[in-house]
């Protein structure tokens, strides 16, 4: 007897926790490490190293010029002094210093630029190609960037890398997402989330310390091509198209391979008679048309999207402020290591608080407190009070709201794919991504 079943129904049947969910978890959270490491390689690569006097001149500047700024800016670097270490890195190689420090805050906001403007026609080519080839489209391009960004011999090749580095990251971040949401159960989906922004997180943290001990600059791009290379050929082998995309656009049938290829991956017997129908209980049998135009098409979707871009944006400007302007607070490597694993443990309270209180509370909540910690923190009295050694209450603070802001990121992209129909669920996304990265633009370095 033939039996009429959603995709859910039948992903609930097959295990969404099973071991291809968790599989799907390390390769989601692989994916956003490497972007993390990415999206802070620039930063970590524009740390200033001290500088040692090689003339009486520099000498006698530096007794009155603590910050050396005046010896710096108005004297002859290799004459008069030079960079006390042998490591390279951009300020050290192109000169960015003095009057050419503002080419650190456009090599920052070039990466949300090219974010911005590639987020949603990528994310559409996700839902016209479907997630795995688009995932792995994304990823060869991915690889070949990083090789010309490891190649550059100028500031303006790595200027123009790192532009195509922040496209890709705009549709890996959709694709894969997507893909490991349409796999298994809202739930899951949502502790995957944290765990992939914590991995974005530590990635950014992990870039700090590499930029700290690698002698060369270049040796920088080893660790996201690696960590690339893998989740393509994993990705490749392992990963089927999406019963969900592939139910959308026609193919029951192969929606039906996909999901017991999962099936025994998870050591469940194979799905048999059965007939996928819609949510709404229609049969799907044919194509649909992929577009925004459904994004406007109801008063509940125009209003969604509306709240949850400006909520996507709000976050993204409180975040990134907090973690350019982190390196004040002390040795620039070491913040950005503290902060990467610092988001650990809040991930782990989102998870929990956002499974008892609900999507929309556990946004509103940690979000209201990202918000505080910044205001907070922009109080310079609180540069007097020790917490413990060199940590001060505003060091405090700033990591606070820094994970505060990661956690309610990692749930935005729950939240908003859990909103979406199928087709644009891609679009959708990436429209608030792209909301995201203005707010970063805008985020004082």
């Amino acid at each position: 007897m033939v039996k009429d079943q959603t995709i859910q129904q039948c992903i609930e049947k097959i295990n969404p926790t099973g071991r291809f969910q968790l599989f799907m978890a390390f390769l989601s959270t692989l994916s956003f490490t490497c972007s993390g490491y990415i999206t802070f390689q620039f930063q970590s690569l524009t740390v200033a190293p001290p500088m040692k006097c090689l003339s009486e001149t520099c000498t006698a500047l530096q007794e009155v010029d603590t910050a050396n700024s005046t010896i710096m800016c108005h004297t002859s670097r290799g004459s008069d002094w030079n960079f006390d270490t042998d490591q390279t890195n951009f300020v050290t190689q192109f000169d960015l210093y003095c009057d050419r420090m503002w080419l650190i805050s456009m090599g920052t906001s070039i990466y949300f630029v090219g974010f911005f403007l590639a987020v949603a026609p990528l994310s559409s080519l996700t839902d016209a190609l479907g997630r795995k080839l688009s995932t792995e489209l994304f990823v060869v391009l991915h690889l070949v960037s990083l090789v010309l960004f490891g190649m550059s011999r100028s500031l303006y090749e790595i200027m123009i890398c790192r532009l195509l580095l922040g496209a890709l990251h705009g549709g890996i971040s959709v694709s894969i997402s997507v893909a490991f949401y349409e796999f298994t159960s809202a739930n899951t989906a949502t502790l995957n989330m944290m765990l992939s922004s914590a991995g974005f997180s530590l990635g950014g943290g992990f870039a700090g310390l590499v930029a700290m001990w690698s002698p060369h600059w270049h040796h920088t791009v080893i660790p996201p091509l690696v960590g690339f290379v893998v989740i393509g050929v994993l990705f490749h082998l392992i990963v089927p198209e999406t019963p969900h995309w592939l139910f959308a656009r026609g193919y029951e049938g192969l929606a039906i391979s996909s999901l017991n290829k999962v099936a025994g991956y998870n050591n469940i017997p194979p799905l048999v008679n059965i007939e996928l129908v819609s949510a709404t209980g229609e049969v799907n049998t044919a194509k649909k048309s992929h577009g925004t135009a459904i994004l406007w098409r109801t008063p509940f979707l125009r209003r969604s999207i509306a709240c949850l871009a400006f909520g996507w944006f709000t976050v993204s400007i409180c975040y990134y402020g907090l973690e350019f302007n982190a390196a004040s607070l002390g040795n620039e490597y070491l913040i950005m290591m503290l902060m990467g694993c610092f988001d650990f443990p809040f991930k782990l309270a989102m998870y929990w608080f956002a499974g008892r209180a609900g999507r929309q509370i556990a946004c509103q909540a940690f979000l209201g407190a990202a918000l505080a910690c910044l205001v907070l923190s922009g109080i310079s009295a609180l540069d007097e009070i020790i917490v413990y050694g060199n940590f001060t209450l505003k060091t405090i603070l700033v990591s606070c709201g820094r994970a505060f802001g990661g956690c309610v990121f990692a749930l935005f992209y729950i939240y908003t794919t859990e909103i979406l129909p199928t087709l644009v669920r891609s679009i959708g996304v990436s429209l608030c991504s792209a909301s995201a990265r203005i707010g970063s633009l805008l985020a004082p370095c």
